[in-house]
């Protein structure tokens, strides 16, 4: 690699975050590199889940009508499954979309097209490359990238790439926003889920026999209650074109304090009656794991820095109650592309210029659901009652009402309430929907 390269900006991170910042950037004329260490973009990104058409949209205008389309189906019909030991309740909405509002994916693809689309805009790409360290002046002020690759063939020494501005998009261990002064700390395990998954090989026509789809519908939903065996965390289930994604995402903190094995959960999960019959005869063609940063505002680093911003999961832009990360990874890279050029327009890098950044995160629509999600988060997602009791007991009751069993229905009311009392109690309960009213009030 050459030792005088010069850019006006580098980013480093070739998922939805970086490419996003990269393909505004290039678009405007601006000379931009992206550093990614993977073999291409999307070759090591852990992924089977939801992309949002009026994300995409922000980054190419005819989505979802391109070509090669890179995404798996229309998402036709999504919500939560509710699992306990041998039942499963559905609730999910159907939907019949001109334009569907989102699709499955597997970021392997999605990220690649993404990558050929900044490459036509007239950006730099440079894959198997890692940032190693950030160059900083006597000021403190980040003007550059050392990676990991040698000046010459001569020269073994870590090349050396300077630029006005860089943009770390580099993922949840964040290794170089701490490096660039924005953080102080690494995560903690009550901050991180660790999602384990399996994409399962089923043929076309049979996975969507199973599922009850049509040609090209796709199917997208979230499993919760005995699917984590009781734990704080969700199942997610989502049709690819013939190919299931399939997975367990579990807040770190609860697999240590439990001493479980991700992958132990997984195979538990795939025996529920449901989901043996779902998977039956199909062919497992990869198995991944990857930590997604679910720590909130209060945890949130410094967005911006002398001649530095941060974006995507780097910053923690992920909302597991709405389903929400790609297409906040993808909004977070536009913005702090705009930051960029608004900052190189200028020719001023400092803190004060780009504070821009931060503005337009927090004058967002997911900035606003961030500080709904902050209290869902307490009250929510870290209690085992809402994924123990609370599915198991709303399947119980629906056997109990779809069930004559030749008893009176007033019989079987006192049996619930009998059931509820001994489980949770009525106390428990009302303060429990206190809880919730005060969230969304």
């Amino acid at each position: 690699m050459k030792s005088s390269l010069n850019y006006e900006v580098v980013v480093i991170g070739g998922g939805p975050a970086g490419l996003s910042a990269t393909i505004k950037l290039a678009e405007k004329g601006v000379k931009t590199l992206l550093i990614e260490r993977g073999r291409f973009c999307g070759a090591k990104n852990v992924f089977g889940g939801v992309i949002y058409t009026s994300a995409v949209k922000e980054l190419v205008s005819n989505f979802p009508e391109v070509e090669p389309f890179p995404c798996e189906r229309a998402i036709t019909e999504e919500g939560f499954f509710l699992v306990s030991e041998t039942t499963l309740s559905k609730i999910t909405l159907i939907k019949k979309e001109k334009i569907p509002q989102s699709f499955s994916a597997l970021r392997t693809k999605f990220d690649y097209w993404l990558s050929e689309v900044a490459l036509k805009k007239g950006a730099d790409i440079a894959v198997k490359t890692k940032v190693i360290d950030l160059i900083k002046n006597n000021k403190g002020e980040v003007k550059g990238v050392v990676v990991e690759r040698p000046e010459s063939w001569e020269n073994s020494k870590p090349a050396k790439i300077s630029a006005n501005l860089v943009i770390i998009a580099e993922g949840v261990n964040r290794i170089l926003t701490q490096k660039a002064g924005l953080l102080k700390r690494d995560w903690s395990p009550e901050e991180v889920v660790l999602s384990v998954k399996e994409i399962i090989q089923l043929p076309k026509a049979e996975l969507e026999a199973r599922l009850g789809l049509k040609e090209e519908e796709g199917l997208a939903v979230e499993l919760i209650g005995d699917i984590t065996s009781g734990l704080p965390g969700m199942g997610f289930l989502y049709t690819n074109q013939n190919s299931l994604s399939f997975g367990i995402g579990i807040f770190l903190k609860s697999l240590v304090e439990n001493k479980i094995k991700p992958y132990n959960l997984l195979e538990k999960a795939k025996t529920h009656p449901y989901l043996k019959e779902l998977f039956q005869g199909g062919e497992i063609l990869e198995y991944s794991a990857h930590l997604i940063p679910e720590w909130g505002l209060e945890k949130l680093p410094k967005l911006y820095g002398k001649g530095v911003l941060t974006a995507g999961d780097a910053v923690g832009l992920v909302n597991p109650f709405f389903r929400e990360g790609a297409n906040l990874a993808i909004y977070s890279g536009i913005y702090a592309a705009e930051t960029a050029y608004y900052a190189l327009e200028k020719g001023d890098f400092s803190e004060k210029t780009l504070s821009l950044y931060e503005e337009k995160i927090k004058s967002s629509y997911f900035y606003k659901d961030f500080l709904l999600f902050k209290d869902i988060k307490k009250n929510l997602l870290v209690s085992s009652k809402w994924y123990n009791f609370y599915p198991q007991f709303l399947n119980f009751v629906l056997e109990s009402y779809f069930s004559s069993r030749g008893k009176e229905k007033k019989e079987i009311l006192k049996e619930i309430l009998k059931e509820l009392k001994k489980k949770r109690g009525r106390l428990k309960v009302l303060k429990d929907l206190w809880n919730i009213f005060k969230i969304f009030r």
